[in-house]
């Protein structure tokens, strides 16, 4: 089993990056929100699960414990694959997800990437008495409708882009701004705010 990797970020594709762990390539399989995160070049540390199947093995990454526990809690449910539960988990995060099954929360969770209401039941179902030790991770943390997020996400990377930012730099930018924004153009601002503090860090100074 491969629990976790630290390497060099030598590429990034549509949901995955390539890690470089001492001149070997691991394909890692993340989610929008640790990819953003990510840039060419840098070293990067991620928790890993290594899935196998009759087909073939891959390995997914998370950028901390409680996100691979609930991954592998959420596979072992009939009708969720890895690649949807990495979408879940990249579209609400951990917290959100053990508090709506916890509250037992069908209409949130069936908002998630998906899932609808028939595997939100099972989810509460299946997984409603195996998520003690997540618990804590769900106080203070109501299910918020990760589709309207995600638009204003995306609309927010679009008017970067508008701007004259690369896709890469505006998802970033959009990424460190964070969720809770009470509109897009505040998501916009604090993405702004970000970008030009970057820049204003990687500025050479004048020279005489």
């Amino acid at each position: 089993m491969i629990a976790f990797l630290r390497g060099r970020v030598a590429f990034l594709g549509p949901g995955y990056v390539d890690l470089d762990v001492r001149d070997v390539g691991y394909r890692v399989h993340v989610c929008d929100r640790t990819q953003a995160a990510l840039n060419l070049g840098d070293s990067a540390f991620l928790y890993t699960h290594h899935h196998v199947r009759e087909d073939g093995w891959a390995l997914y990454g998370f950028e901390t414990v409680e996100e691979r526990a609930l991954f592998e809690r959420l596979v072992a449910v009939s009708g969720i694959g890895p690649k949807l539960a990495l979408q879940a988990i990249g579209a609400a995060g951990v917290g959100e997800i053990v508090a709506a099954i916890l509250g037992e929360d069908v209409d949130g969770l069936s908002r998630l990437p998906g899932i609808g209401r028939k595997l939100a039941s099972r989810l509460i179902v299946e997984l409603r008495e195996k998520l003690d030790d997540l618990a804590p991770s769900a106080l203070h943390a109501p299910l918020r409708s990760p589709v309207s997020e995600r638009s204003a996400a995306d609309d927010a990377v679009s008017a970067l882009m508008a701007l004259g930012y690369r896709p890469r730099e505006a998802e970033e930018a959009v990424a460190a701004a964070g969720r809770g924004h009470a509109s897009v153009e505040d998501t916009i601002k604090a993405a702004l705010t970000y970008l030009y503090a970057r820049d204003a860090r990687t500025e050479p100074l004048s020279q005489p």
